[in-house]
This record gives C-alpha cells, structure tokens and sequence, in this order.
C-alpha cells in the first residue's frame, strides 16, 4: 500500500458523516464572457476580456479553481472588479454550489426530524401509559373515599342519655 493510499484512507476517516460527497454539479450552459472598461481617446469603450479578476470571482462567490475547473476564464493580472461581471457569474455558476450545499443540509435535517420525531413518540407513549397509572390511581382512591364516606353514614350516631336527676 503506498503512503498516497493511507493519506486518502485516513482523510476518509475524519470527513464528518453529514459532509456532501457529491461535486459540485457544472452549471448549464456556456460560461459568460468577461467585459472590460478600456480607455480610448477621450471616451471609454466595453470590449471582451481575456478573463475574470480574482476580485469578480470572489464577489461571486466561486473559488479560481473551480470556476476554472468549469470553463470560465481567469485573468489573473486584472484587479478591476466590475459588478456586470460579478452577477454574469452569479448567475451562471453560483446558485448552483448553493442548491447542493442546502440540499445537503436538508438532508441531514431531515433525517435528524424523523429521528426527533421517533423520540418524540416515544415519549407520548410513555406519557400516555403515565397517564393511565395515574388516571387508574384516582380512581382507585375516589372509590375508597366513597366507601369511606358510605360506612360512616350508615354508622348511627349515638346520642348520650340525659340523666334525669
């Protein structure tokens, strides 16, 4: 086995058990061109770029090497962000790594509510059974004072003697 194998095997281990193992999924379409601002004479021109700044990306929230990894262009000597560019990409590319960042989330929500909910059951049960024993107790003690109260009613009361003197 060689050491590159024990590094994947242990890197394995310590990923916790809710982590998403799927990729992200490349988003539909073809990637958005970059458009800069150039400077012409007097007035300033719009054209195509060769890529996008580290700024734009990271306004957009995608890493350079995934955005790469996808087909969109990096131009890493600019340091213009341009907000165009920025909701270009968001619309492109970013919304997708969100759905599967939620949808993992979601999942292991729901998996801890229907463990909750199981919980939950359980504990009416036991509540409801409480509620029984108790229910079963009071009855049991109102038949007793019932009783009690019936035996000392039928017992006549004794009145004392005058004594005539």
């Amino acid at each position: 086995m060689s050491s590159k194998q024990r590094k994947g095997e242990a890197s394995k281990k310590s990923e916790p058990a809710n982590a998403p193992r799927v990729a992200p999924v490349r988003p539909a379409g073809r990637a958005p061109e970059a458009i800069v601002a150039s400077r012409h004479g007097t007035g300033v021109v719009t054209r195509l770029g060769r890529g996008f700044s580290m700024g734009e990306l990271s306004g957009a929230g995608l890493s350079p090497r995934l955005a790469s990894n996808w087909g969109a262009r990096l131009d890493i000597r600019r340091r213009s962000v341009i907000q165009g560019n920025v909701d270009a990409l968001r619309s492109w590319g970013a919304h997708e790594t969100r759905t599967l960042k939620v949808d993992g989330r979601v999942k292991g929500l729901e998996e801890e509510l229907e463990k909750v909910g199981r919980e939950v059951k359980k504990e009416a049960v036991k509540a409801e059974k409480e509620v029984a024993k108790v229910e079963k107790e009071v009855k049991e003690e109102a038949e007793k004072a019932k009783k009690a109260v019936k035996r000392k009613a039928a017992k006549p009361k004794t009145k004392a003697k005058k004594s005539e003197s």
